[in-house]
């Protein structure tokens, strides 16, 4: 599978894990994984989560990636939707996102999390 997007501005990709969950890393295979240029890797973006997919919160931001594939971990968290905003498409000038796979590792069982990791809301007290 590969996701393209093209054109001025910040590229978004919208996952619906159906139901909310505890995410803990994302891993994104970017241009080079599909044997494509490593000028094509995405350069910057960032990862979203959301319970309602209304109202997100930024859970990780890369400025610098130069690889072919990221292992982003990120703070344990609820949510159902994940977004991937590319606001750096490639190494270079070229404005075209290119990822050929998102993969939204978590956990097969619920936690409890700390107050400050989930959205407001989706945590009992400690």
């Amino acid at each position: 599978t590969k996701w393209c997007a093209s054109g001025n501005g910040t590229h978004t990709l919208t996952i619906d894990l159906g139901t909310v969950s505890t995410i803990s890393d994302v891993i994104i295979k970017h241009a080079e994984a599909g044997a494509e240029s490593p000028a094509l890797n995405t350069l910057s973006y960032r990862i979203q989560v959301s319970s309602d997919g209304q109202n997100y919160k930024e859970v990780l931001k890369v400025d610098k990636n130069n690889k072919a594939v990221t292992n982003n971990p990120i703070p344990v968290t609820k949510g159902r939707y994940v977004k991937l905003l590319v606001d750096k498409p490639t190494q270079n000038s070229d404005k075209a996102a290119r990822i050929y796979e998102v993969e939204i590792m978590g956990l097969n069982k619920d936690i409890e999390l700390p107050p400050i990791y989930g959205e407001s809301g989706d945590n009992k007290e400690p």
